[in-house]
């Protein structure tokens, strides 16, 4: 069906002329190449089907699907539909009652990797866009939570606090590209994205990553969190001290 020409036809005149209410327009910007499937592709992978198309001179529903079957349909793909225009997502972003925070952390993860969303946000919203200097960013990803989930002695650097910390490079942390691996039960796939810029985690006080390899310990440091206070503000210093 892929190759017919008349069905790619009636594809390009239904995206010229989409109908009320449809989600996608053609609007090749906002859908983006997550983690090409095979190793010649990897280059392809964070470019817009837009990008690509226009760097070979194609059509991009053309580009889209003959990637698509040249990968067998298994090219991830992401579609920034919702929420994908930062001049409209800061204000909620920075409103006072908004928390940075992941919800369903790991589920869809054939398809996608959301767990780097805090190096997202210090890369893109933190140093790109200004939206926040460092120290508030730092505070609405570590103390702000932690003053209102009531977590005790997490989320600042203090005398008697637990030492979780994040060494990091501000002029260059972000998140890589996605890429797939095979590592689930049964030879399962799932996607991932690597740390840029971090040089080392640190979990009550014991390096478990050093920016590149996870450190082989007997046991690991973490505990369960148990105890809870009611929940409080936190002052934006307590994340710089």
């Amino acid at each position: 069906m892929f190759r017919d020409p008349s069905f790619r036809d009636a594809f390009r005149a239904d995206l010229r002329n989409p109908k009320p209410g449809t989600v996608f327009q053609g609007n090749w910007q906002r859908i983006i190449i997550a983690s090409p499937e095979k190793p010649e592709n990897a280059g392809l992978a964070d470019h817009t089907i837009a990008e690509i198309a226009r760097e070979a001179g194609r059509d991009p529903l053309d580009v889209l699907l003959d990637l698509s079957l040249e990968e067998n349909l298994d090219t991830g793909l992401i579609g920034r539909f919702f929420n994908a225009d930062d001049d409209g997502v800061e204000p909620l972003v920075k409103h006072k009652a908004g928390v940075i925070a992941l919800s369903d952390a790991g589920a869809h993860l054939i398809y996608l990797c959301d767990a780097g969303f805090g190096l997202y946000f210090l890369g893109h919203w933190v140093r790109e866009c200004g939206a926040f200097d460092l120290p508030e960013g730092v505070r609405r990803l570590t103390s702000h939570q932690a003053g209102l989930y009531g977590i005790p002695d997490r989320g600042r650097i203090a005398v008697g606090a637990w030492a979780d910390l994040l060494l990091f490079d501000p002029a260059a942390v972000g998140i890589s590209p996605g890429r797939r691996v095979n590592d689930l039960p049964g030879g399962g796939t799932r996607t991932l994205r690597d740390p840029i810029g971090v040089q080392g985690v640190f979990v009550n006080g014991v390096r478990v990553f050093d920016g590149k390899h996870y450190t082989r310990l007997g046991k690991g440091p973490g505990q369960v969190l148990d105890r809870f206070l009611p929940a409080r503000a936190t002052p934006m210093v307590s994340a710089a001290q």
